[in-house]
C-alpha cells in the first residue's frame, strides 16, 4: 500500500470538561521508517495526542474530536481488535496501568494470542522479547513484582511483540536507568531502520535527539515546531522552558555563532571555579539506621531486594539515591519511611512521596489535596489555605488549584503530590523520582524548591538523572543489586564509578571533567564567568 504509514490531518480534541481544545490543530505525516520525537512543556497535550494517535480517545472519549488519524489509510479506533497488535503498539505514561496479566510471559503473550499466533510461536516470541529487553528470565515472574523500570520495559516488549508497524510511546524513559534508556533508544532506532514508525513522547531531549529523524514541539496543545533535528534551535527549546542540551547551551552562551568554546573561556571558568567549596551537612543527625537495612520481598523467592545498607542523615543533607532498575532504590525509601520493617531512629516528621503519585492523591481538587495534611494535623483553616497556596506557588500549580488531581498530566500529578508533602512541613522528605514527567524549567523549579524548603531538614530523592544528582545533592548513594556500592560527595563518587554500573554522565559533565572544571549547568557556569567579570 502506498502513502504515509501515519497521517494526522487537522486533528484537535477538547475534553468534555474543557473550555478550550487540549490538542490541536495537528497536521503530520510519517512514512515507514521514520522516528519522531514529540516534546513540549508539562501539560501541553502530549499524552492526549498519543492517545488520539492510538485510537483510545476516539473509542472511549466523549469530548469533541475534529480532524482524523489514519494508520495505513485506516482509522485506528475502527480497526478490529485482532488486528490492532499487528498494526499499532501503545506504551502509556504509567506502565502499571497497562499491565493486564499476572506474569511477565503472559503479558507479552497477550497481544500475540489476541492476534491468533500459534502456541509454539507464542512461546518462542516471548522468550525472544524477554532476552532482547533484559527482563527477568523466568516468564512466570510476577509482573507486579517488577521495579518501575522493569515494568516499563515489559510493556514496551508487549507492545512490539506482535510486529506492530507503528509504535507510540509516552515517556518510556521516565523510569529507566540511563544505560537502559540508551539501550531502548538504540533498539527503537534499529526498529525504525527496519520500517517501523516510532512516535516517541519524551522530555529528555538531549538523550533522544541523536536517534530521531524529526521533532514536533507542542505548546498548550498547538503545534509550534516541526522539522528535522538539525533544524531545531536552542531558542526553540528555551522559549518553551525545555532543557537545551547542556554542552550546546554552554557553547551558545559563551561563544554564540562559533562551533566550540574558546580556550580563553575555559581558562576563565577554571579560575572562576577555584573558590567553590563543596557543601557539607554538619548539623544534628535526623535519621539513621540502627542496624544495616535488609529486606526480602516475599515474591522474590529469597532474593534480597536490599542488603546491608547503612545511613546517617544530618540536617542539611540532600541525598540522591541512584542505581539500575531493580537495584533497591524504591525499597530503600519505603524502609526509611517506615512502610516496611526496619531498625531506624528519626527526629521530627518523615514523609514519603512514592514513584506513583496516584497512590497519594485522593481529594476532589488540587487545593484540597495541598490543604489536607495540615488540616489533619490541626492547623487552622486560614493557615491551611496559606500553606496550600504557598506550596502551589512554589511548584507552579496556581492555575490548577481548582482542577481534580486525577485529571492532570503525570508531571502535574507528581508536582501536586510533592506540593502536598511540602505543605505538611516534614523534617525529612523522601521523594521517589521527583523529576518524572517534568520539563526543564519544572525540574529546576522543583529541585530548587526542595533544596530551599528542606535546608533545615533532610531530603532523600531516588533518581536516574545523574545531572540532577550532581547539581542538587550533597551526597549520593549508589545501589547495585540491592547492595550499597558507593556513598559520598557527588563530585567524588559519580566521576569514579565502576564501568559496569549503568549510570552515564551527561556530555557537559564529561566536558567539565576533561577540563578540570567543577560541574554545573550551562547557566550556572555562564553566571560564574559573569561574576568573575564583575570582580
Amino acid at each position: 500500500m502506498t502513502g504515509p504509514a501515519l497521517q494526522i490531518s487537522g486533528l484537535s480534541y477538547r475534553y468534555p470538561s474543557g473550555a478550550e481544545e487540549a490538542v490541536g490543530p495537528i497536521n503530520l505525516e510519517l512514512d515507514r521508517g521514520e522516528f519522531l520525537l514529540v516534546s513540549g512543556p508539562t501539560g501541553c497535550g502530549k499524552s492526549t495526542l498519543a492517545r488520539l494517535v492510538a485510537g483510545l480517545l476516539q473509542r472511549h472519549g466523549r469530548g469533541e474530536l475534529r480532524g482524523s488519524v489514519r494508520l495505513e489509510g485506516e482509522e485506528p479506533s475502527a480497526l478490529p481488535r485482532t488486528l490492532v497488535p499487528t498494526r499499532l503498539g501503545f506504551v502509556s505514561q504509567d506502565p502499571s496501568d497497562q499491565i493486564v496479566a499476572a506474569t511477565v510471559g503472559d503479558e507479552i503473550a497477550f497481544g500475540l494470542e489476541s492476534s491468533g499466533w500459534e502456541r509454539d510461536a507464542v512461546i518462542a516470541r516471548v522468550a525472544e522479547i524477554i532476552d532482547k529487553l533484559g527482563l527477568p528470565a523466568d516468564p512466570e515472574r510476577s509482573a507486579r513484582a517488577l521495579s518501575g523500570g522493569q515494568k516499563q520495559r515489559l510493556v514496551v516488549g508487549a507492545a512490539v511483540a506482535a510486529g506492530a508497524g507503528v509504535l507510540v510511546l509516552d515517556e518510556p524513559l521516565s523510569q529507566l536507568d540511563p544505560a537502559a534508556g540508551r539501550d531502548l533508544l538504540q533498539r527503537l532506532r534499529k526498529a525504525a531502520e527496519g520500517g517501523m514508525v516510532v512516535f516517541l513522547i519524551e522530555h529528555r531531549i538531549e538523550t533522544c535527539l541523536p536517534y530521531c529523524d524529526r521533532v514536533l514541539l507542542l505548546e498548550e496543545g498547538r503545534q509550534v515546531f516541526l522539522g528535522t533535528r538539525s533544524q531545531l534551535q536552542s531558542d526553540d527549546l528555551r522559549r518553551l522552558g525545555l532543557a537545551v542540551p547542556g554542552l550546546q547551551d554552554l557553547q551558545q552562551r559563551l561563544s554564540p555563532g562559533d562551533h566550540c568554546i574558546p580556550q580563553t573561556s575555559i581558562e576563565e571558568l577554571k579560575a572562576a571555579s577555584e573558590r567553590l567549596a563543596p557543601q557539607q551537612a554538619l548539623g544534628e543527625v535526623l535519621l539513621e539506621t540502627t542496624e544495616p537495612l535488609d529486606y526480602t520481598h516475599g515474591v522474590e523467592d529469597g532474593r534480597k531486594a536490599l542488603e546491608g545498607v547503612s545511613l546517617k542523615l544530618r540536617k542539611g543533607d540532600r541525598l540522591a539515591v541512584l542505581g539500575a532498575n531493580g537495584s533497591g532504590k524504591s525499597t530503600l525509601l519505603s524502609l526509611l519511611a517506615g512502610h516496611l520493617p526496619a531498625q531506624l531512629q528519626s527526629t521530627g516528621r518523615v514523609l514519603h512521596v512514592p514513584q506513583d503519585p496516584d497512590l497519594t492523591l485522593f481529594c476532589a481538587t488540587v487545593e484540597q489535596e495541598l490543604a489536607y495534611g495540615p488540616r489533619e494535623a490541626g492547623v487552622t483553616p486560614d493557615a491551611c489555605q496559606l500553606r496550600a497556596r504557598a506550596a502551589a506557588q512554589a511548584l507552579s500549580l496556581e492555575r490548577l488549584l481548582d482542577r481534580p488531581p486525577q485529571a492532570l498530566s503525570r508531571g502535574q500529578r507528581v508536582r501536586a503530590a510533592v506540593a502536598a508533602a511540602l505543605s505538611c512541613q516534614a523534617t525529612t522528605l523522601l521523594v521517589d523520582e521527583p523529576t518524572s514527567g517534568q520539563d526543564g524549567s519544572q525540574v529546576a523549579g522543583m529541585m530548587d524548591t526542595l533544596a530551599r524548603e528542606l535546608a533545615q531538614g533532610v531530603l532523600v530523592f531516588a533518581t536516574h538523572d545523574v545531572d540532577i544528582a550532581l547539581r542538587y545533592s550533597t551526597r549520593v548513594l549508589v545501589l547495585h543489586e540491592g547492595r550499597q556500592v558507593a556513598e559520598g560527595r557527588p563530585d567524588e563518587v559519580l566521576f569514579d564509578l565502576p564501568p559496569d554500573l549503568p549510570l552515564l554522565l551527561p556530555p557537559l559533565a564529561l566536558w567539565c571533567e576533561e577540563h578540570g572544571i567543577p560541574y554545573a549547568s550551562a547557566g550556572e557556569l555562564a553566571a560564574r564567568l559573569e561574576e568573575r567579570g564583575r570582580q
